[in-house]
């Protein structure tokens, strides 16, 4: 097996005993890999083809041995898929191609020459062609669970490669103009960044092999090819489905006051409304956003002359992080809250990073009713 192949499905396959190793340990209390159901990927990037080699008899004892190099190449493509927690499965159509550097021709006939781009031993020569990959793959996918917004996943296609050879030629003498239809494979291994629940960048390599083409040259003689390249592309993706729905909101009563011996009237009920987040994120959700607009209808309905706002994280980042990014989320909210009508300064704002917990627990722990903003309506 050739070193490159070797190296590709080691990775391939390392990633998977680390998959399989470790699943339980992979955010096991936060599972949200990003929104299931339909998405849509397009990709593209740099392929480098492994030299192309050809071996192939023709009439009588003729032997052709053909060789070419290619230089660096392109892929392009992309794929509609569905996703179902960690799982994904997906159809993918890619186009790839490479311009030949070097093309090498040696047959029995008396015919050896390895010929390049401008001249060799005197002999002004001139290869020139391309080979083009057009494959339909169906590929299954496996999403590891970090709790942040990165994703890493391995993957594996199976399906069919259209590869051909165009206007191979030597010296201005043609040498080949054929393709084939063949079974092809690709292991994966790549991550990506959830920009929001919806929409997501990504970097990936994959290796993508067939098994033997057959090509014909310009006499007829028929010859095996192998088609074997990497590649690294960048991607582009959006999932249709919408992200978990966070806990329904729950009004926070306020306390009784304390029995005095001249009970005044006691004070209007406070209204509390609570702003759920994703673990490491600072941005609303389509339910954070129904909650806040729910405490801004109920501001204006009581006549309250000020709101109140309170950042929070869970327990699972240290101290600093923590404070930063309840504070980011009270900013969110209080945004929101302005940019719909509710004067700035009637907005109080304030952030205890992993302070004051709803639900007690230990540090480092991740708790989904702990990462939230309190809308405060005294």
């Amino acid at each position: 097996m050739r070193l490159g192949r070797a190296l590709a499905l080691g990775i391939a396959w390392s990633a998977l005993a680390v998959a399989s190793g470790h699943a339980q340990g992979f955010g096991s209390d936060e599972p949200y890999t990003g929104p299931n159901g339909l998405y849509l990927r397009g990709e593209g990037g740099l392929s480098h083809l492994n030299n192309e080699k050809g071996e192939g008899v023709g009439n009588g004892a003729s032997t052709l041995n053909f060789d070419s190099r290619e230089d660096l190449g392109y892929m392009a493509g992309g794929a509609a898929g569905w996703k179902f927690g960690q799982l994904r499965a997906e159809l993918g159509l890619d186009f790839s191609g490479y311009r030949a550097d070097t093309i090498g021709i040696n047959n029995d006939g008396g015919l050896g020459a390895r010929l390049h781009s401008g001249s060799l031993s005197g002999v002004s020569s001139s290869p020139s062609g391309s080979v083009h990959v057009f494959d339909a793959m169906v590929n299954g996918y496996w999403d590891l669970r970090t709790g942040t917004p990165f994703v890493p996943y391995i993957g594996i296609g199976v399906g069919a490669a259209r590869a051909s050879l165009d206007n191979f030629s030597v010296g201005g003498k043609p040498l080949s103009n054929s393709s084939d239809i063949v079974f092809a494979y690709q292991p994966m291994v790549g991550v990506r960044y959830h920009l929001t629940d919806n929409i997501a960048l990504g970097l990936e390599y994959r290796y993508f092999a067939t098994v033997q083409p057959t090509f014909k040259d310009a006499s007829g003689t028929r010859f095996h090819g192998r088609i074997e390249n990497h590649n690294l592309l960048a991607s582009f993706s959006y999932f249709f489905g919408a992200a978990p729905a966070a806990p329904a909101p729950q009004p926070i009563p306020a306390a009784a006051p304390a029995p005095i011996v001249v009970a005044p009237p006691p004070p209007p009920a406070s209204h509390t409304f609570i702003v759920y987040f994703d673990l490491g994120r600072a941005t609303l959700s389509r339910q954070g956003r129904r909650v806040a607009d729910t405490a801004i209808a109920a501001f204006r309905q009581s006549n309250a002359s000020h709101i109140e706002i309170a950042g929070f994280t869970d327990a699972s980042g240290s101290a600093r992080y923590d404070e930063a990014l309840s504070h980011r989320r009270a900013e969110t909210v209080r945004d929101y809250l302005a940019a719909r009508g509710v004067p700035p300064g009637d907005i109080a704002m304030s952030w205890h990073g992993k302070g004051d917990p709803r639900v007690p627990t230990r540090d480092g722990a991740r708790e989904q009713q702990n990462r939230r903003v309190e809308i405060d309506i005294p």
